[in-house]
This record gives structure tokens, sequence and C-alpha cells, in this order.
């Protein structure tokens, strides 16, 4: 009885979702309807597609580019960087099977407005037919669709997509190809260096050369390899970008290694391209492209309203301003630590508040407890560092205890020599099993 039930039950859902899918397809298929233009002789035809320059002019030729970032590039996020000079958006990356089967995944992760063009949808995937699919979804919708050829994350290995189909030209070219043939909207990519260094950059034009004739009518490169992420980046390869430029008749954007906008204006000027994308300096600054300082807790403010509009996810929320109040975090931990536990909206605002009432006494110019400092955690960390050596060396204790008596002493007073030069208590060997659990 209980396994008619549970099979009822997963029938009636199947019957909705099918039915909720047809009511998607069939709007579609009206809006489609809507776009076509009439001959004089009465029939109708697709309006043509623009490739190319002509598609960036029609987009007002963009020079500021704000990037796809997942649970990040969302409807609020979008919003508030064009207030501040963002002339072109990208949707986080989705999943295109996942957005050409499942409702629900659609209604959860794309989301836009009148307000929010020119924008372009970016997805990801390995079949041409999926993702031609997927995109059909949002043509009518956006100004063109983007193929993520540049996550350089464990996930996207594991998926088989991103910056792990560079090497597999026919693959990627196929997917370019069928989507440029079957939607109604340009198509674009995003794409890094497949090798790293001058020499290596034969690889990078080949596949350039063989999207541009499949038909990607704009290219995103970023100029580092997959392999440069996290703690090893490194710096982007702007002479690398300047010379697929040189060799490419696409519009092109250049992602990566931009701080200010000081360094937006000397990129285009030093590579050509025709505009700059950001993603890390954006998701701290979402000002950037305005050329002005903005305080942070004013644009955390700002976005808080939007999101409160837009119904934008607790853990985009949350995240945006793990970024916009980072180098106030690092002062005020315990609001950290508030921020972190909040579990809606209302939470959320409540410590953002707190930080900014907190901070309204520093002057604007205080170089000891500067407002921004996300970007640059790598290079510039901010805040209370004293117990790093001591925690360092607790680490490395702590993971030599079943070893001889002499190494753990040797580990326990490397630890107490770390806390006692900045000024913390002695660490004795048998502390070492509490400080971190």
């Amino acid at each position: 009885m209980g396994d008619d039930h549970g099979l009822r039950t997963s029938a009636l859902a199947s019957a909705e979702n099918d039915a909720e899918a047809r009511k998607d397809e069939n709007e579609l298929r009206r809006q489609r309807e809507n776009d076509d233009v009439v001959t004089d002789e009465g029939a109708k035809r697709p309006r043509q597609k623009l490739r190319g320059y002509e598609f960036f002019k029609s987009i007002g030729s963009p020079k500021y580019v704000c990037a796809p970032m997942v649970d990040q590039s969302e409807l609020a996020f979008r919003l508030l960087t064009r207030r501040y000079g963002c002339e072109l958006a990208y949707t986080p990356m989705m999943h295109s099977r996942l957005f050409s089967e499942n409702v629900k995944y659609r209604k959860q992760n794309f989301q836009t407005c009148p307000e929010d063009r020119p924008l372009v949808v970016q997805f990801c995937g390995d079949d041409p037919a999926t993702m031609a699919k997927a995109a059909k979804f949002v043509e009518t919708q956006c100004d063109a669709v983007d193929i993520n050829l540049g996550c350089p994350q464990g996930i996207a290995k594991r998926g088989h997509y991103g910056a792990f189909l560079l090497e597999e030209g026919d693959l990627v070219t196929s997917i370019v190809r069928r989507m440029d043939a079957e939607v109604a909207v340009p198509v674009t990519c995003k794409i890094r260096l497949l090798k790293p260094r001058l020499e290596g950059l034969q690889d990078t034009l080949n596949l350039v050369y063989g999207l541009e004739a499949a038909g990607c009518s704009l290219l995103t490169l970023h100029g580092r390899t997959k392999e440069m992420k996290g703690q090893v980046t490194g710096p982007c390869d702007w002479e690398a970008v300047k010379i697929v430029k040189s060799r490419c008749s696409l519009p092109m954007f250049l992602n990566g290694g931009i701080e200010t906008f000081e360094d937006c204006e000397k990129c285009m000027a030093e590579t050509g391209v025709d505009g700059v994308m950001s993603s890390e300096a954006l998701l701290e600054t979402p000002s950037l492209f305005s050329g002005r300082h903005v305080c942070q807790d004013q644009l955390t403010s700002e976005y808080l309203e939007l999101a409160k509009i837009y119904d934008a996810s607790k853990s985009a929320v949350k995240s945006h301003l793990f970024r916009f109040l980072y180098a106030g975090l690092q002062w005020n931990v315990d609001i950290r630590a508030q921020l972190g536990a909040a579990k809606n909206l209302e939470e959320i605002s409540a410590a953002a508040v707190a930080l900014a009432e907190r901070r309204k006494s520093l002057s604007p110019g205080d170089t000891q407890r500067p407002d921004k400092g996300w970007y640059l955690r790598y290079r510039r960390p901010l805040g209370d560092r004293s117990q790093e050596a001591v925690s360092r060396a607790a680490r490395k204790a702590a993971a030599t205890v079943a070893a001889t008596p002499g190494v753990v002493a040797a580990a326990a007073a490397e630890a107490k020599v770390g806390g006692e030069a900045n000024g913390e208590v002695e660490v004795k060997a048998g502390d070492i099993g509490h400080l971190h659990g």
C-alpha cells in the first residue's frame, strides 16, 4: 500500500513537472513568434542574428563587464554594478542539462528584469544538443548566450566542462556550431590560455581560430591557465592576450589582473582589447567601473535593498557581505561571527548595520583600518595576525603526536616561541590537542 502511494506521488510530481515544462516551451514559442519579422508578403521569418562587431555595436560596445560568477553574479548584484558603470553583465554559470530538464532549477537559477540589459547568460556542458536546448529557454530574455570554457575548479574536471574542454577542440567547436545554428541570439565563449608563456601560445590561437570559424561572436580571454588558481594564481599575462587580440577579428574582453579603474584603462590601452571583465575586484568593490570611491558600508546597504527586492538567496547575500566588508570584519571578529551565524536577511542586515555604526568613528583615509582588502587577501592580509605563528606551530605539533617524544617536545617548543614572540601565552605540549577543538 505504501509503495503504491509512493509511486502515485512520484508520478504526480513527474506529471506536474512535465506540464510546467510544456507551459514554458509554449511561452517560448509565443515569444519567438513575436520576435519574428513580417515580410511584405505577410510571411514570417526570424530576425537576422547579428554577429561579431555588428552584435557588439548593437549592445552599445560595452567596455566594462561583470563576469559570470557562480552564486555571485545574481540579479541583485548585477543591478548594483550597473548603477556604478557596468555596461554588460553575465549571469552565473548554469548547468545545461539541469537547466534544460528541470523547471525548478530554471526558476531558482535564472532571474532577470527589464533593467538588466544588456545581458549574457552563461552555460556549461559538453553535449552540443543539450547546450542548445538549454540556451533556447532564455534566448528571448538575453542578448547572447555564453559557453563556459574557463572554469578551472575540480567540479568542472569531474563534470567534464569549463577549462577542461579547452584541449578538445573538435568538441568545443561542435558545441559552438550547434548553438549558433539553433539559438536566436549570438553565441560567445569565455576561455583561458591553454599553456603558460608566449612559446605555448599557438595552441590558444588555434582554438580561437576554430571558435571563430564555428560561429562564436565574441570572446573573453582570461590571461591565465587552468592551473593558475587560488594561492598560486600568479600574474595575468596581458602580453599573451595582446597577441591573441591582434590575430583575432572578434570583439574581445580581457579577464584577469584588474584591481582598480586605472587598471581597466591601462589594460585596454596596452592590449587593444575591446573591454575588460572583472570578477574578484568587482566582488569586493561593485563601484569599480565608476572610477570613484564609494564607502563599502554604502555599497552594502544598497545591495541589501536590492537583495530584498529580488529575493536573493541567503548564501549569495552572506557571501557578498563577507567580501564587501572583509576589511572591517578582520578587525571586528565578533561581528564577523554574528554575520556567519545569521540565518535570514534581517539578521544579515543587522550585522552589516552593527559594523557600519562601529566604523563611523574611523577617518576615511585610515591606513591602519582600510575600507577594503579582500582582493589582496593573500598578498596583504589584514587584521590581528598575532596568533598565526602559534596556530601553524600547533598544527605541526599535533601532526607529530604519534612520533617520538623528542619530536613532540621540539614542536611544542616551536609553538611556545611563536606565541611569546607575538605576546601570547605559553603553549604547552599538553595544550596542543585543544587549540583547534
